[in-house]
């Protein structure tokens, strides 16, 4: 058993290194990273039974989980912040959501996208929620959505699926080139009341291996040729996409350091808190969910738990006033929205 309980400590170490391995060598660890919470289960599980059984053996399980609470923090979280102390009265409420272009949601044969976009807007009204900022991914008609929304200014960038819709007056704008054909990345300067916000709506490159994935947890025998057909595709997808995140994430960032203004990157990372992308985009920001989320974070429906890859981080002009991730299921991905204030009026 302790052999066993020696794999799992082994493991769980280099899920907490993965964000520090060279995406070109290691890219494919990555793809542990999303095993993660049955990785520290397993820890916890053989540190209660070497309890239970009075041995010391459950030392070893018990220091490697806390040597990761920084990490385990991106995942769960208990306490929100203490040094996040949102200022203002009224904050300004940021909604970013990968629509898949509405497909999930079901309205009569008949009925045109008009129908999905009421749909989808009756439910978040319902949930009392009145963004004044929406970044859109995979989106279709994100003109008639802002209007649906009362949000009269709209851009959308170029040969990608990406919309940034607001209230307030959008100043200058622009997008980030991906890796790929398609922009990854546009941003907005928004004219708040409370000033000037820049606003980067992302949607990195995607792994597309869901199909893949889902195929090889049905129908998993090792003895098949065409299982490990589909275990030889994930793998190197994975480290392929791991590299282009890799680079969209650093060109991102270099754009934000020439911001004069406060930001906030928010958007589809299609990667998890346990990644190099991660790593790199996080860096000198606040994410919103660390500081103002509670309990268990989850924004990507899948067979697998705790899978985080879609964010809202911020300068460190900016505070969060809350946090919430909203379970409907019209998209495989699910809405996120944060209250967001401006520490100082920069622009009028």
């Amino acid at each position: 058993m302790l052999w066993i309980n020696f794999s799992f400590i082994i493991l769980l170490v280099l899920t907490y290194a993965t964000p520090y391995m060279a995406v070109k060598t290691w890219g494919w660890l990555s793809l542990l990273a999303l095993a993660y919470p049955f990785i520290l289960l397993a820890n916890a599980i053989f540190a209660t039974g070497w309890i239970l059984f009075r041995s010391w053996f459950a030392i070893f399980s018990i220091i490697t989980i806390l040597a990761g609470t920084g990490i385990h923090n991106r995942y769960i979280q208990i306490l929100p912040s203490a040094g996040n102390k949102a200022s203002c009265k009224e904050s300004i409420r940021l909604l970013t959501y990968n629509m898949r272009g509405l497909s999930m949601i079901y309205v009569r044969q008949d009925a045109g996208i008009e129908a999905k976009i009421d749909s989808l807007y009756n439910v978040l009204t319902d949930l009392k929620e009145y963004p004044d900022i929406i970044c859109l991914q995979e989106a279709i008609k994100g003109d008639l959505i802002g209007r649906r929304f009362g949000l009269n200014y709209s851009v959308h960038a170029p040969k990608s699926s990406l919309w940034l819709l607001s209230r307030y007056q959008i100043l200058d704008n622009g997008q980030i080139a991906g890796a790929e054909a398609s922009p990854s990345t546009m941003w907005a300067d928004v004219k708040t009341p409370q000033g000037i916000l820049r606003v980067y709506n992302m949607h990195l490159v995607s792994n597309r291996v869901t199909n893949t994935t889902e195929t090889l947890i049905q129908d998993m025998d090792l003895k098949n040729e065409n299982t490990w057909n589909n275990i030889r595709f994930i793998v190197s997808r994975y480290k392929s996409t791991t590299q282009k995140r890799a680079k969209e994430a650093a060109a991102i960032r270099v754009h934000m350091a020439s911001s004069k203004y406060p930001a906030i990157l928010a958007g589809d990372g299609n990667d998890t808190p346990l990644s190099n992308t991660y790593k790199v985009l996080k860096t000198g920001l606040k994410d919103s969910f660390e500081e103002k989320g509670f309990g268990v974070s989850s924004t990507y429906e899948s067979r697998l738990p705790l899978l985080r890859i879609d964010y809202v981080f911020g300068s460190q002009g900016i505070h969060f006033k809350d946090f919430s991730t909203y379970h409907i299921h019209y998209s495989d991905h699910y809405p996120v929205s944060t209250g967001i204030c401006i520490q100082s009026k920069t622009g009028s």
